[in-house]
């Protein structure tokens, strides 16, 4: 790879102007296709016509203009002496923005289509602590793309390590690159795990959707037994045309949500390097992030029972992140094989994590979940009194019998699954009925701990326990106080003795 050198400011690529050009095209076609449409289906003299189209094409030669200035106004460098990335860009007034090399978190990759075909990345810079969440460069080449983002992660690492380490930092830096020539080891995940994925991850929610647009569709269009009769046609025609009507709605749920999880997930690719985990993925929005070990802050595992069955599980990695923009920060890897699994757990972790103990929650919050499930029948209950005719008693007492039992089994398998684990080092939540969810969290990396108490909670001697890190907050409620008490005195000792960086 060419060593590229980032001391002078430099613009991006020469095809970049194609892109900022196109983005300019699009958003004067949002704004405009209503006077497009009206223009096209109405009559108009030859004058206005052409007076239009003059304004058209003014319009666009305006765009042309604004984008070869944006173009050459855009540029960026690093500044090794101040330490920091410079970028600049605007066009009627120019926008400076300096980031420090410790606040650069991570350096990620992005392509949309039009990016694919000119053969141009979009270079994400992530920050921390700033006004600027991210800066965005849209058009580099691959290998300058991926010279950018190892010379900026590598002076990032460099400012994060402690004054000890200088020597070893010296050393990390100067073999980066050669650390990232040879996977040591890589996963891909097939199409046809995709479609599995697909199928037994969204497909009910698919379905949902297209229900309810067959019974929207129903009352528009009074898709009846009565209508049915108004044409003349038997009912049992009727009701086979409804049948096969749902069955074709449902076969579009699930292409829907199949066709979802492929774009989505298309072509996902683990990569683990020396120093790093390569993950990338997208059909029409392709994204490749390389994710460091000191920047995770929770790890959480999931599946169901069908996926289980198929060795199929999903990775969420959530980084460190501000409160208002944790879901932009996480990072979902799925359909991984459970081997696939541990070796990203053991690389972001070092070493395997055997729970100690574990905490588990009151009894009286099995009653409660129950009881609130009860919630609904009781107030269809008091409705009924008033509505007798609906249904007969005993109609509602085998459906109620059923919705009871229901509710019951659920949070009954709810409880069952509910529980803390704690080790040495880290506090791993287990929950889920159908979906089966594993949170990981290292203790170091805490940044405080707190209890809530309700008024009914207190003659129990009951508490909500919230732990709070950068990158989302774990939660388990109704434990006895007296009991994990000394835990919550470990773990605050842990928050302020700890030296470790937490990111």
């Amino acid at each position: 790879m060419p060593d590229f050198s980032f001391a002078q400011p430099q613009r991006q690529s020469v095809v970049g102007l194609v892109l900022i050009f196109a983005t300019s095209l699009y958003h004067i076609a949002r704004n405009l296709w209503v006077m497009v449409i009206y223009f096209a289906i109405g009559e108009f003299s030859p004058r206005t016509l052409f007076l239009a189209g003059a304004a058209l094409i003014l319009i666009l030669l305006l765009s042309l203009a604004y984008s070869i200035l944006y173009f050459l106004n855009f540029k960026f460098h690093i500044d090794e002496k101040k330490e920091e990335f410079v970028l600049q860009k605007g066009v009627f007034s120019t926008d400076t923005i300096n980031l420090p090399f410790r606040k650069i978190q991570q350096v990620n990759f992005k392509r949309n289509i039009l990016q694919r075909v000119i053969g141009v990345y979009s270079v994400v810079v992530e920050t921390a602590g700033s006004q600027e969440k991210e800066v965005e460069i849209r058009a580099l080449s691959q290998e300058k793309a991926n010279s950018l983002a190892e010379k900026l992660m590598a002076h990032a690492e460099e400012e994060r390590k402690q004054p000890q380490e200088e020597e070893e930092c010296v050393v990390e830096s100067e073999d980066y690159i050669t650390s990232k020539a040879v996977p040591e080891w890589e996963h891909k995940v097939s199409l046809f795990t995709l479609f599995k994925l697909g199928l037994t991850s969204n497909y009910l929610r698919g379905v949902g959707i297209i229900i309810a647009f067959y019974f929207t569709l129903r009352e528009q269009f009074m898709f009846n037994e009565e209508l049915s009769s108004q044409l003349g046609e038997p009912e049992m025609f009727w009701a086979q045309g409804k049948f096969m009507l749902i069955i074709f709605l449902l076969l579009v749920g699930m292409i829907i949500t199949v066709g979802e999880t492929v774009i989505k997930y298309f072509d996902l690719h683990l990569k683990k390097f020396r120093d790093t985990l390569q993950v990338e993925m997208g059909l029409r929005n392709n994204t490749r992030v390389n994710l460091r070990a000191s920047r995770i802050q929770l790890l959480q595992v999931l599946t169901n029972p069908i996926q289980q069955k198929m060795d199929l599980y999903q990775v969420k990695i959530s980084l460190a992140s501000s409160e208002n923009d944790l879901e932009k920060n996480q990072i979902k890897v799925v359909g991984l094989p459970p081997d696939v699994v541990s070796q990203v757990k053991k690389y972001f972790y070092k070493s395997s994590i055997e729970e100690d103990f574990f905490i588990l929650p009151s009894k009286f919050l099995l009653w409660r979940k129950i009881s609130r499930g009860m919630i609904p029948l009781v107030i269809i209950s008091g409705l009924l009194f008033f509505y007798a005719q609906l249904i007969t008693v005993a109609w509602f007492a085998a459906i109620a019998f059923v919705y009871i039992l229901l509710v019951a089994t659920y949070n009954y398998f709810y409880f069952r699954k509910l529980k803390l684990g704690i080790s040495r080092d880290f506090l791993i939540k287990h929950s889920g009925v159908w979906l089966q969810k594993e949170e990981y969290l290292e203790m170091f990396r805490l940044q405080s701990v707190s209890m809530s108490q309700p008024l009914w909670y207190r003659r129990r001697g009951l508490i909500n326990l919230t732990f709070h890190s950068a990158g989302g907050d774990v939660h388990f409620p109704m434990v006895y106080k007296s009991r994990v008490q000394p835990l919550i005195n470990y773990l605050l000792f842990k928050i302020e003795s700890t030296n470790r960086p937490w990111m």
